[in-house]
């Protein structure tokens, strides 16, 4: 390296390794390089000219620079070993670092819902059974949530196990600001005995629980209501619950990637896993192409129970 009262100045080179080999030179000669000139003799009359030069010095400038940004990095990573490489690949924070007190536990939950279900457990232990305001549900046999909107009259009969149930229902999309996946507004994907769809107003759906008629959620769901009653029950995809066929069940289309000039690439058919035999199912096309995109989501069915009765 040169000395303290030195510094490097750029020379014509006649090679591009030569540029490696610059003339140290004194603080006079950074003071004429810096007016342009070379700390050596002009250049002669016969050479490109004192401008051809001039607008050569910044790309050497930057050129040097480099090089030596390049070099002194490289010393910097010798020197440093084991810690240059711990900035770079990275170390693991211990379990918890960051985290609040008792926020480091792993939760083992697969949906929003047994995240809520193991809280309200927590919630419990630690402030007692008073239950959230906004958690007021209760589970089938099989942890659908349900909830009863409007109670029935039990005189005019109760909804069992191997009962004939005369219903009429929504299926819906839960709103953003549902707590607990069954209250607050939702938007309606189909509807039998409302005028929604196409049928009459006045229609209801016959069938006998138990049987495996019902998707499950609605099959457990539907029992202990009342005549008269309206209760929300929640159909997840999850443990077989919903209309979603259990395993890998899509279809691949590969016309789609042949439409679009890639040969060999497709899609998957997702209306492939819907259980076509399970209740409720929709009627018309649009309700058919909505509930497609939905059907496995946790989606809402409010029911009214609206007797009881043989097929």
């Amino acid at each position: 390296f040169a000395s303290p009262g030195a510094c490097w100045v750029p020379v014509r080179p006649s090679r591009r390794s030569d540029v490696a080999s610059a003339a140290v030179a004194s603080p006079e000669a950074l003071s004429a390089r810096s007016r342009g000139f070379y700390a050596s003799s002009p250049p002669s009359a016969g050479s490109r000219g004192q401008r051809g030069h001039d607008d050569q010095l910044p790309a050497r400038r930057s050129l040097i620079v480099g090089v030596s940004s390049v070099v002194a990095s490289l010393g910097l990573l010798a020197a440093t070993g084991d810690a240059a490489r711990a900035l770079v690949v990275g170390n693991k924070p211990p379990d918890g670092y960051g985290m609040g007190k008792g926020m480091g536990k792993k939760v083992k939950c697969s949906s929003r819902e047994e995240c809520q279900d193991i809280g309200a457990v927590a919630e419990r232990e630690e402030f007692g059974n008073a239950p959230s305001k906004d958690i007021q549900y209760q589970k089938t046999p099989s942890g659908a949530r349900y909830k009863d909107m409007e109670e029935g009259k039990a005189a005019d009969g109760v909804a069992q196990i191997d009962s004939t149930v005369q219903i009429r229902y929504r299926v819906m999309r839960s709103g953003k600001r549902s707590a607990d996946g069954l209250s607050g507004e939702a938007s309606t994907i189909f509807s039998l005995g409302y005028g929604e769809d196409e049928g009459p107003k006045d229609a209801v759906l016959t069938e006998t629980l138990g049987q495996g008629k019902f998707v499950k959620a609605l099959d457990e769901g539907i029992v202990g209501m009342a005549v008269g009653g309206k209760r929300r029950v929640q159909v997840r995809p999850e443990y077989g619950l919903g209309w979603r066929k259990p395993g890998k069940c899509a279809e691949a289309d590969f016309a789609v990637g042949a439409s679009v000039g890639l040969p060999g690439g497709g899609a998957e058919k997702q209306e492939a896993c819907i259980q076509q035999d399970k209740l409720p199912q929709p009627v018309d096309f649009a309700s058919k192409r909505r509930f497609s995109r939905r059907f496995d989501e946790s989606l809402i069915v409010e029911v009214e129970l609206m007797g009881l009765g043989q097929k």
